[in-house]
Formats: structure tokens, C-alpha cells, sequence
């Protein structure tokens, strides 16, 4: 596993990396010079830098330690993924629920590094204004809206995975700043969150005029979709539903022919229902190592490169599937049904994963295309020439974050009429993307889940089925204990009867939490020794924080 590093040093080696990437092309580079100089006299002169220390910020979202924790704090603590082969490290731990402060998925340093990207560029680009006359007033606010929008996405990836973290407005330029920096509440960094991307859907661009760069750059569509989920997390339903709006209005995003739908999402990229992705050519040598790392990629149907996940045993085995989809969201029980289930034929079951030897491989991200076979058997035909985009948000999520916002806004007995309407329209979300995957098969029916909960419990299953392995599954269970669902219980206990059918193989640890504070992962032992101005996260204040 990958060292951690302080705050205070990803900055600095941030910026010059920052600086490394917009001038490449710059023989004067090699004139030494104390950085600020070089960043005040030589750098920061014309549109065309800050165009490209923009280009640097993505680079750094697509760096393989972001991606890395985007899936590890999104998808391993979840009940999707246990490991494929043995195999022992923090990934192992995190995927036990066995997580300490030494443990490399604590490491926020590769956000923070572009969160300092962002912050440099908020600074130095107004003076470009003064200095280009054809970078204008207007083309300052396009490039903060872009930029704050960036920086939004890092810092909503921290607060999901620590809750408390350090907000940063100030880029970290010289050795002569200080880098003690507390922790501010969750609360504060929804705030910013908010009102950053507020002032973004204002100023950002809605069509740059290029596929690519409409799903790989931010736009006003992604700026809604993720505000959107800002404000699904931030229990704001009727913020969250409004803004979902915004999304689904624009007329160029569209669901995906399902005859098409895996490869032109998982293995192409920039499909019609791509809202935001993080771009890679291999042609240019920007793989997504990651994806190969952690879902592996494999040259034929016999041989496996998986390091880790497959769907959990207990979900997915032959034994278990015989009580007819007892914890599977496939081929699930609809609820007061003696023979009806859900996705009893559901095309994203043989699409996500493929069962081989007896265990399940990830296919999604590591598939190019899945050949049907007459007698029901599909040939599988990995990625092995390329490697994928990584998809940040898609249409399906927005569409099943506006079913989830509908059903929560739906728990008031003094707005019964309403109450009816907003489950109707969240079950009729639902099937869009059930019946995309489910083509000939009869709806899902109101009357099975017209009770609230049944009604949530509907949303999470096909928010399950559909954003397998995309790392959003353990946010997806967060809010759910956030927000105790259901009623009846508390929302512990519904994220922990999930996880509880995982459980390592070779230890045996369940990966349920205790109390609400563990949903969280504890600050890195080395950010505490370097900042002491930090805290430890609550569940962890008792745990070793010694470094290995």
C-alpha cells in the first residue's frame, strides 16, 4: 500500500506538479527560481494557463489514489464486495470493517492535493483578467464556476467518508504557511458546498461543443446532478427532488437502448446517459490503472486478474439463491407475493458480475461486452486493449436519487394526497431503469409497495441493482442510518442486516458498525502527527494511531 503523505507536503508537491502539467511545453521551465516567483512573473499571464492548470485538476481526479478511495470509501465496507482470492492488507481490513488510523483508506491526501489545485487557480486567476485582454470578467466566472465545482466534488467524497474535515479556501504556495488546520463540522462544509455550487449553476458552461468534453468536463447538468446529491445527503428532500429536475430536463441526456447499454456506458464511455465521467486514453498513456488494479481484467473466459471483489458469497451462491433471493436484490420476494420477484431475468445481474468455478468475478468496469447464448449461457469478453472511464454520475442515479428524495418527502399523514402522488412518481422512476433491464417482464406495481418504507426499501434495492460496484453503495447505506430508517427501527440496524451477510472468508469478522460514529473512517495517523491542530475521528480516539 501506497505511503501517506501530510497535508502540508501534497500541497507543495501538488502545485508544482500543477505547474509541471500547464507548462510542459515551456523550454524557460528549467530556469530556477523560488516557486512563488515562478508562479507571480512566469506563470498565470494568459487565458491559456489557467485553461491548463484547469486541465490539471481533472488529471488529478483521475489520478489512481483518487479513484482508488472513491471505490474503497464507496463500495468495500458495503455488501457488495468481499475479496476474490485471498489475499491479506488494508484492503482486506477495510472490506472486515476491521479500519484504524494506519489503514491507507484514512489517506485524504490525493483530494486535498486537487482541492489545492482548485484553490490556486481561484487565486491567481483573477489577476489573468489584468493581464489578458481577451480573458474577460465573464470568462472568470466561467472558470470558478468550473473550479468550485471540482473542489465541491473532493470535498463531498471527504465529508462522506470523515464527516468532520478541514475546509481550505487559501492554496498552499510556500514553506512559509502554516499547515495547522482544525477540522470544521459537516454542517460548515455543506454550507460552502451549497453555495459554491449555487454561484456554479450560474457561471459554468452548459455544451462545450464536444462529447467528451460535455461528460468529461463539469457542465450546468453536472452541477445540478451533483448539488443534487449534496442535498439528498444533506436530508434536504425537496432541494434534492427540484434539483433532479434540473437534470432530467436536459433533452441531450437519455437512457441507453438496452441492447447497448453495457458496453456503450462500461467499456465505450460517453454514453448518451453519462453526466460526468473522468476520462482516460490509452492512446495518450492516461489509463485507469485502477479499475485493472481492483476489478482486475482478463484475457479470456479461464483465466481471472482479480485482486479483489466479486459480489459477496452469501448473496450471490447457488445454495443461498435457491430460497429464491432471500438477501439478493435479484430475483428478490416482492413483498405480500407467495410467487412474484423482482428481477427474477434481470439483465444487470449477468452483466455485473460472471460466475466461474464457483465464485463471482466483477465484470462491470472489466467487461467490453457480454455475448447471450441460446441455452442462457453468455460468453464474456473482457477489456483487455483499453480501460475504462470512471463514471461519476449517470441518469439512472439522478433518477433514483429524485424516487429516494419523493419517498421521504412522502412521510407526512397531513399531505395524504400528496404523500400517494410523490410514491407513484418514485415507483414510476423505479421502472425506468428497471424495465430497461428487465425488457418484456411486467412492471413493479404500486400496490406491492405502497407503504413508505416498503417504498425505500424498493429505491435501495434498484439503487443497488443498478450502481453495482460504481462505488455508491456504502453512501447509499450511510444515509440510510443517517436518517434511522426505518421508524420502526434505527438505522444502524438496517445497514448492518445488509453487511451482515458478508463476512471474510478467512477471518470471519463481521462488517457491521457499533455506533454512528464508525460509519466514518478515522484521519490518518500521519495527518495527526503532522497537524496537530486535528482531532481523531470519535469511534477511534481509543485506537493506536502509531504508523507502521
Amino acid at each position: 500500500m501506497k505511503k501517506y503523505i501530510a497535508m502540508k507536503r501534497i500541497y507543495i508537491v501538488g502545485l508544482t506538479v500543477l505547474l509541471f502539467m500547464g507548462l510542459t511545453a515551456c523550454t524557460d521551465w528549467l530556469e530556477i527560481k523560488p516557486e512563488s516567483e515562478i508562479i507571480l512573473n512566469d506563470y498565470w499571464q494568459k487565458q491559456s494557463d489557467v485553461d491548463a492548470a484547469i486541465a490539471a485538476c481533472y488529471v488529478g481526479l483521475g489520478d489512481p489514489a483518487v479513484i482508488s478511495h472513491m471505490i474503497v470509501w464507496g463500495e468495500m465496507r458495503s455488501d457488495n464486495m468481499t475479496e476474490g482470492i485471498p489475499f491479506i492488507g488494508d484492503a482486506q481490513k477495510v472490506m472486515d470493517g476491521d479500519i484504524s488510523p494506519v489503514n491507507y483508506a484514512a489517506s485524504w491526501g490525493s483530494f486535498y492535493t486537487v482541492i489545492n489545485y482548485c484553490n490556486t487557480i481561484l487565486h491567481y486567476a483573477p489577476d489573468v483578467v489584468n493581464r489578458d485582454d481577451n480573458f474577460r470578467e465573464a470568462d472568470l466566472k466561467r472558470v470558478q464556476a468550473e473550479v468550485l465545482t471540482i473542489r465541491s466534488l473532493c470535498y463531498f467524497y471527504l465529508v462522506r467518508a470523515f464527516k468532520d474535515v478541514p475546509w481550505i479556501e487559501q492554496p498552499s504556495i510556500t514553506d512559509a504557511q502554516v499547515y495547522t488546520v482544525p477540522k470544521d463540522s459537516e454542517s460548515v462544509i455543506i454550507k460552502h458546498l451549497i453555495s459554491d455550487l449555487t454561484f456554479a449553476q450560474q457561471y459554468i458552461i452548459t455544451d462545450y461543443g464536444t462529447k467528451a468534453a460535455n461528460h468529461g468536463r463539469f457542465t450546468r447538468t453536472s452541477v445540478n446532478a451533483l448539488l443534487a446529491d449534496v442535498y439528498l445527503w444533506s436530508q434536504d428532500y425537496q432541494n434534492c427532488s427540484q434539483t433532479c429536475d434540473l437534470v432530467l430536463a436536459d433533452s441531450r441526456i437519455k437512457l441507453e437502448d438496452p441492447s447497448v447499454s453495457f458496453p456503450h456506458i462500461f467499456y465505450i464511455g460517453n454514453s448518451t446517459e453519462s453526466i460526468f465521467e473522468l476520462q482516460f486514453y490509452d492512446s495518450k498513456s492516461q489509463s485507469n490503472s485502477t479499475i485493472r488494479d481492483f476489478y482486475g481484467r482478463n484475457t479470456n473466459t479461464t483465466t481471472f486478474g482479480s485482486l479483489i471483489g466479486f459480489p459477496i458469497t452469501l448473496a450471490y451462491s447457488e445454495e443461498y439463491s435457491a430460497s429464491r433471493g432471500a438477501y439478493s436484490p435479484f430475483d428478490f420476494p416482492v413483498p405480500g407475493t407467495n410467487n412474484l420477484y423482482e428481477g427474477a431475468s434481470d439483465v444487470r445481474a449477468k452483466d455485473s458480475y460472471e460466475l466461474y468455478g464457483g465464485k463471482y468475478y466483477i465484470f462491470k468496469y472489466a467487461g467490453a461486452m457480454r455475448l447471450p447464448g441460446t441455452s442462457g449461457v453468455s460468453t464474456y469478453v473482457y477489456n483487455t486493449s483499453s480501460t475504462p472511464n470512471w463514471v461519476v454520475y449517470r441518469l439512472p442515479d439522478v433518477m433514483l436519487m429524485k424516487a429516494e428524495a419523493l419517498v421521504q418527502l412522502s412521510g407526512d399523514t397531513l399531505y395524504e394526497l400528496n404523500n400517494i402522488a410523490n410514491m407513484k412518481l418514485a415507483i414510476s422512476l423505479v421502472n425506468k431503469t428497471y424495465m430497461r433491464s428487465n425488457v418484456g417482464k411486467d412492471t413493479l406495481v404500486y400496490s406491492y409497495y405502497a407503504t413508505q418504507d416498503k417504498m425505500a426499501d424498493l429505491v435501495l434495492r434498484e439503487r443497488q441493482r443498478e450502481l453495482l460496484f460504481e462505488g455508491k453503495r456504502w453512501f447509499d447505506l450511510v444515509r440510510v442510518a443517517r436518517r434511522g430508517y426505518p421508524a420502526s427501527t434505527n438505522g444502524l440496524s438496517t445497514l448492518n442486516d445488509k453487511v451482515s451477510h458478508k463476512a471474510s472468508a478467512s477471518t470471519n469478522v463481521s462488517s457491521g458498525v457499533p455506533v454512528m460514529d464508525a460509519l466514518y473512517f478515522p484521519i490518518s495517523a500521519y495527518e495527526l502527527k503532522s497537524n496537530p491542530a486535528l482531532k481523531q475521528n470519535p469511534f477511534y480516539e481509543t485506537t493506536s494511531t502509531s504508523t507502521r
